[in-house]
């Protein structure tokens, strides 16, 4: 049971990881927890466990009572400043 839980969250971690990477969520843009459980076939435990890992690695803002945003800047998006 563990191994599955763990495997969700891989895939929902690497599926908004790829989003923002590739463009699709851009800085700024709001992450809807629902709308990605819904999208993944998934709870929004795993995706929520996904986000909080994005969150330490500077991908995503997580603001309380706000919501879930893209970072502003990261080193993935090219400049390499890293400031959030």
């Amino acid at each position: 049971m563990e191994n599955r839980k763990r495997r969700l969250e891989e895939t929902a971690y690497n599926y908004i990881l790829a989003q923002i990477i590739n463009g699709t969520l851009k800085p700024g843009d709001f992450i809807n927890q629902r709308e990605l459980a819904d999208t993944l076939n998934m709870s929004r435990t795993p995706i929520k466990s996904a986000l909080s890992q994005l969150a330490g690695e500077g991908y995503i803002r997580i603001l309380p009572y706000n919501g879930t945003f893209v970072a502003y800047k990261h080193e993935a998006f090219g400049n390499g400043e890293g400031r959030l």
